[in-house]
């Protein structure tokens, strides 16, 4: 998904709804350590320390959108709760057993599901949970890996059946199209020609883009 574009992070802001609910979803924990992995410029992030009490990591590789995050951080005084991490998942050096919860949200099949839970579960405690927010196809793809590595599915909360339609890619073939007849500034997007192929691969495959929220719990240790 095209989340570096300014205009594209507002749209993102519609699936907010889902982060808050599946968090809801969740046992109480208080000052709870959180892993946000692949946090970007930090949507969910701000939104993950409105809903929790507890200290925020935010790791991504990308230096230029965790500046962007870290001036949010700044204008929103929360530089005592939230920090970041120029980082690699799968050259981490958190200690074992560090966090209390890990949520990811569209980073995990980029990484790999095998190599993401292995290292998920050796810096998530016992007991701890890791949210993912992926495809319900490559999820049903990798069921097994929950398991192999130590988790449990605990709960599954499906999205609206084609809200990725409705609320991103249906407005940016809009915005796409009064770009290109002049009606509207051209800076407003900048990748278009990647974001028109990701709007071609969605209409050709509108069931691939189905996701859900999972939420695992780690039950065993697979160092």
């Amino acid at each position: 998904m095209s989340y570096k574009e300014f205009y594209t992070q507002d749209l993102r802001e519609h699936f907010l709804k889902y982060t808050r609910k599946a968090f809801k979803l969740l046992p109480k924990m208080e000052k709870s350590r959180l892993l946000d992995l692949g946090c970007g410029s930090g949507l969910t992030t701000i939104e993950l320390a409105s809903l929790s009490n507890g200290e925020i990591i935010g790791i991504d590789i990308d230096q230029t959108l965790l500046n962007q995050l870290n001036e949010k951080i700044k204008l929103r005084n929360l530089t005592n709760r939230i920090a970041t991490i120029r980082m690699d998942l799968l050259k981490n050096d958190f200690s074992n057993n560090y966090f209390d919860l890990i949520w990811e949200e569209g980073v995990v099949h980029i990484i790999g599901f095998k190599e993401s839970f292995k290292a998920c579960n050796r810096i998530l405690k016992f007991g701890g949970f890791l949210v993912l927010a992926q495809s319900i196809k490559l999820m049903n793809k990798n069921q097994d890996l929950i398991t192999k590595y130590g988790f449990e599915l605990i709960k599954q909360l499906n999205w609206a059946k084609g809200c990725w339609w409705t609320n991103y890619y249906a407005p940016l073939e809009k915005k796409i199209k009064e770009i290109r007849e002049g009606k509207e500034n051209s800076h407003i997007l900048k990748n278009i020609n990647t974001i028109e192929a990701e709007i071609k691969w969605v209409k050709a495959n509108p069931n691939d883009s189905d996701c859900a929220h999972y939420i695992l719990q780690k039950k065993r240790n697979t160092l």
